[in-house]
């Protein structure tokens, strides 16, 4: 290990969209990210960085796994890993079976490992269908497996690492985007329809959304782990933006030919039309403010995908 690094970092979930945008920042910040690896995980989105360490895993729960940790020292602890991000399985029962018991050994091994925080990643879907602005003083209403699974992991985690002095800390994130993010998602599917000549299928898009760039998602979890704050923050760009604005800004970038199909999905029963952060208790805190706006995220993620098709 590096003696000159500032700190240590355990994190799971590293190899996924939003993991390894926080390695990426930590390694920025001259830290050094630990990063707890399975036997199944891609480790693709990692492949581009240098200077973190990986430990091989099959349970968090294993007694020579908290040996190998407490040997690095770490500060903090980020548990990332989450089986069902695909909203398609929202409502799978293991969104609770397997999540929650995950979430609860990750506070476990933070402890054993002689961490003084422990982060862990939540969701807006914890609001429900709040149609406003929403602050964490406001009350949780989930309506899936997946918000409830993430509501019950948030409360038994910063339970536990309160019993076990640990500051507790639990992010409430808004709308992710970004370059390297999963294919499936909405952006990446507009961008690969409108480069290959093909019609994007939407909604009528006149949801009101609050869009974060990754980067400054990343940003917001590390200067949470600077300013060691505990409880439960949101994390957004505290402002809303029409879906439509935001897909046309798209579709000019890519080919303004061709217009998307808007009205050719419809929207679901629990649909919720307006989707926004307070995250003035996160500014206040940690000091932290986005950089990266609307305009200059999409062209960044336009770029990236429109890069990876095929010539």
């Amino acid at each position: 290990m590096n003696s000159n690094r500032q700190r240590t970092i355990l994190l799971t979930g590293a190899t996924g969209f939003i993991g390894a945008a926080v390695v990426k920042r930590l390694l920025q910040a001259g830290d050094l990210p630990v990063v707890l690896i399975r036997p199944s995980s891609d480790l693709t989105r990692l492949q581009k960085l240098k200077g973190y360490e990986t430990i091989a895993y099959n349970t968090l729960t294993s007694q020579d796994l908290g040996h190998r940790v407490r040997s690095y020292a770490p500060q903090a602890f980020v548990h990332l890993a989450w089986r069902g991000t695909n909203s398609k399985e929202h409502n799978q029962p293991y969104q609770i079976t397997d999540n929650l018991p995950q979430t609860i050994a990750s506070v476990k091994l933070a402890n054993l490992a002689g961490c003084r925080q422990w982060i862990g990643v939540g969701s807006q879907t914890e609001y429900g269908c709040p149609n406003r602005q929403v602050s964490e003083e406001d009350p949780p209403h989930p309506i899936s497996a997946y918000g409830r699974a993430k509501l019950a992991s948030c409360w038994a985690a910063l339970g536990l690492s309160e019993a076990y002095q640990i500051c507790g800390t639990w992010v409430r994130l808004f709308g992710v985007y970004g370059a390297d993010d999963e294919p499936y998602r909405l952006f990446p599917y507009v961008v690969r329809e409108l480069a290959s000549d093909r019609v994007p299928k939407v909604t009528e898009c006149r949801q009101l959304w609050d869009y974060l760039y990754i980067d400054d998602v990343a940003s917001a979890i590390v200067s949470l782990i600077d300013a060691e704050a505990g409880g439960i923050f949101n994390v957004g760009s505290g402002e809303a933006v029409a879906l439509k604005t935001a897909i046309e800004y798209i579709r000019e970038l890519t080919n303004p030919k061709i217009c998307p199909e808007y009205g050719a999905i419809a929207y679901g029963s629990r649909q919720v039309m307006h989707l926004q952060a307070d995250v003035a208790k996160l500014k206040r805190v940690a000091q932290w403010y986005p950089k990266i706006g609307l305009e200059d995220g999409l062209q960044r993620t336009v770029e990236h995908f429109r890069s990876r098709l095929p010539q």
